[in-house]
Formats: structure tokens, C-alpha cells, sequence
């Protein structure tokens, strides 16, 4: 199958390719006795810069199975965010969770024996990194990930995502897609048993550029001494899962948000879905009260002005009516619609979404204080478009 072929079929299992605009948590606090999942890494390790990129020469022989799964997809409604691009701060300690969550959430692949690697910046210019080497039931592999901040609108960054047209190009074969270029190869041309290394490259709107590569071997071995012949199992597609993740763990303000740097092998609390979906929420919101379990959360908030309180709510469900109207560039299902409420004049506003992976997020809002409640408003605070952009953001990817 060409690589445009199984490219687009792999990129169909994630999350849509916005991130929406993340509230100050400062303005309505975590659940408490959660405080892990909201502290900041206080300190930074200043680390290397590992360049994170495939190199091929001509006439390079591509192969190997495809066994992938997952995309990116369409624009949300609401606007990108336009938060200082140069400010970055992530510890080692963080990049390496982030790395190693990652393999775990999306990589469908069993990582054993990890050996995980980490540095982080302080500087929106000088990558953090991680790299990770394992076994995956199949002999030894490694995955290595960079993340720097950029203006997503610098034509010189977007240079870095597009592929070079015809024979001025270095790779054999190269993808673009909207927002990231996807690359693979031998690194010996057409050597058998050479090392294949895979790469993807992702220019988030947020303003992070991403680069995720993988080799059939770990760092410790070479094409010399420790022949291979089977390809990757991080195909692009599942490169692709894995930026869509990392991009995800990070915020609009160079930071990692609440969830984006957590312990491996935490479990998850009463309220997880809470913090994501808080800071999702539009900046002029103001918090009234909260609530959240494993599965769901609300908020209701409220206009200072007026007073008027619009309660939202956030789940994950499954074998609810399905009713879409719209499906993304990445396959996701979507769909929009209005319901009446229990009172008169309440009205529910709904956005549902669901992945080709699975995972169904769905999120109402009501124009009053609870949905039972009498109506506070001829229309809640927030509008259909809002909830959309809402409910496809790749940061639920980080919900446990």
C-alpha cells in the first residue's frame, strides 16, 4: 500500500487537531486533596538539545508492514490562543512522564524493560527532550521526542512540516498534512538489515514544534553489529498519536498543564475529567461551583454582569443515541444539537464526539443553574460552537 494510502488510514484514531484556549487555574482552585495534579515543576533541568530528525539519501528503498492506527484532525471554532511564544519551561523529570505515559495511552504497542532518558528547558528555543528504549515483544526498539516552542505563524517553522516537491526532496517517501510532515526510511540506502527510522514532525497551534522518531533498534545497537530486517512498530501513524499526546500534556502558556506530567502508573482520582475541563472553558467565564468523578465533571458560571448561571457538564459515555452531523478530516464523529430542558424555557446545548478509537466525549450546557433548575437566561453562556471546539480537543486524550 503507498505511504500516502496507509497514512491516511492510520491518522484516523485521534483526537482533532485543536486546542482550545486553557483558563487560569487560579480563577476556581482543583478538586481538593489533588493537589499533585496541579503543582508546577518548580525547578528546570537544563538539558541537550537532541535533534530529532531522519536521514535518508537518494534512492533509499522503502518497506516493512504497517500496522498503525490514528489521525489528526479538522480546526476548531474558537481562536488560537495568542500567548507568548517564547516562554517554555519543563523539567526532565516531566518529559520523561510525558514520553512514557504517551507509549502508554496511544501507542497500542506492550512497552517492556523502558529505559526512559529526559531533559528540559527553560528556553522556547532549546528543545526538551526524551528518549525511551524497550522491548515490545519483538526484539528492542527506542522512541526519541523533542518539543520547542515556536510561532506557529513564522513561515520558517512551517517550512519544517512540508515536504520538499519531487526529486529536491531528501526522503524517499514524505507526507504533509495540515499541521505536521511524516517521514520514513532506511538510514543505509537499500542495505538489508540497515536501520530503519521513522520520523513525524508536528507544528501545534499552541505553538510547539514536535518531532517523534523511532529506529528498529535501541541506542546501544547498530545496523552492524545486530542485523534487523522487521520495520518499526511505531509506524507514522502511531508517531502521529503519540505528538498528538505530547502536544495535549502541554498549555497555551508554555507550561505543562494539570494532567500533562503526571507519575506513570498513577491511577486515576474523582474529578480527573474536572481540570481538563476547566481549562477548556473561555477565559471570561467565571467559576461559580464545581464538581467532577472518574467518568464526568461540571461547572456552572456565571456573567458578572448580569448574574445569569449556565451549568456545563463533561462525560465520557458510550451506547447513547448517536446523532452526527459532521465528521473531520480525521474520521471523528461529530454532532450538534439543541434538546429541551425539564423547566420551562431551559434549553440543552450539546456537542458530542467520537473517535475512531473510541473514545466519546460528549459536553451540555443549560441556560441555568443545574439542569433541573428554572431557567437563568434565554440562552446559556456559551454557545453550540464553543461546546464543539470543546469536546474535540486533543486534551481529553489525557484523561485517565
Amino acid at each position: 500500500m503507498p505511504f500516502e494510502d496507509e497514512l491516511g488510514r492510520v491518522l484516523r484514531d485521534t483526537a482533532g487537531s485543536f486546542t482550545a484556549d486553557r483558563r487560569s487555574l487560579a480563577e476556581g482552585s482543583l478538586v481538593r486533596g489533588r493537589r499533585r495534579l496541579a503543582r508546577r515543576h518548580a525547578s528546570v533541568i537544563a538539558g541537550s538539545a537532541l535533534a530529532v530528525v531522519l536521514v535518508a539519501t537518494a534512492g533509499v528503498r522503502l518497506s516493512g508492514d504497517q500496522d498503525g492506527d490514528g489521525k489528526s484532525g479538522g480546526l476548531a471554532a474558537t481562536p488560537r490562543p495568542s500567548g507568548d511564544y517564547g516562554h517554555f519551561a519543563v523539567t526532565a523529570e516531566g518529559m520523561k512522564n510525558i514520553l512514557r505515559n504517551g507509549m502508554t495511552n496511544v501507542s497500542g504497542i506492550a512497552v517492556g524493560h523502558p529505559k526512559v532518558q529526559g531533559a528540559g528547558s527553560s528556553e522556547a528555543s532549546r528543545p526538551a527532550t526524551a528518549s525511551i528504549d524497550f522491548g515490545d515483544g519483538f526484539g528492542a526498539a527506542e522512541v526519541t521526542l523533542s518539543v520547542r516552542r515556536v510561532d506557529p505563524a513564522d513561515q520558517g517553522v512551517k517550512k519544517l512540516i512540508t515536504c520538499a516537491p519531487g526529486e529536491s526532496s531528501p526522503f524517499e517517501e514524505c507526507t504533509t498534512l495540515p499541521d505536521s510532515r511524516a517521514v520514513k526510511g532506511y538510514t543505509e540506502a537499500g542495505k538489508a538489515g540497515g536501520v530503519m527510522k521513522w520520523a513525524v514532525t508536528l507544528l501545534s497551534s499552541n505553538g510547539y514544534l514536535i518531532d517523534v522518531a523511532t529506529n528498529n533498534v535501541p541506542t546501544t545497537e547498530s545496523s552492524e553489529t545486530a542485523p534487523v530486517t522487521r520495520a518499526p512498530r511505531m509506524n507514522p501513524g502511531k508517531l502521529r498519536n503519540l505528538a498528538l499526546f505530547v502536544d495535549g500534556s502541554f498549555g497555551p502558556d508554555g507550561e505543562t498543564g494539570p494532567l500533562g506530567g503526571l507519575e506513570p502508573g498513577s491511577e486515576a482520582e474523582p474529578g480527573d475529567i474536572l481540570p481538563l475541563l476547566k481549562d477548556l472553558l473561555p477565559a471570561r467565564l467565571h467559576i461559580y461551583s464545581e464538581g467532577g468523578t472518574a467518568g464526568d465533571a461540571h461547572v456552572v458560571v456565571y456573567d458578572g454582569k448580569s448574574g445569569k448561571r449556565t451549568y456545563i457538564e463533561a462525560s465520557r459515555i458510550a451506547g447513547d443515541k448517536e446523532v452526527w452531523n459532521e465528521t473531520l478530516a480525521d474520521g471523528t464523529k461529530v454532532g450538534t444539537r439543541q434538546l429541551p430542558g425539564r423547566q420551562p424555557g431551559v434549553v440543552q446545548l450539546r456537542a458530542d464526539a467520537r473517535r475512531v478509537n473510541g473514545l466519546w466525549m460528549s459536553v451540555s450546557a443549560y441556560n441555568a443553574p443545574s439542569p433541573t433548575s428554572k431557567k437563568s437566561g434565554d440562552a446559556p453562556l456559551v454557545t453550540t460552537e464553543v461546546l464543539k471546539a470543546i469536546v474535540i480537543s486533543r486534551t481529553w486524550l489525557l484523561a485517565r
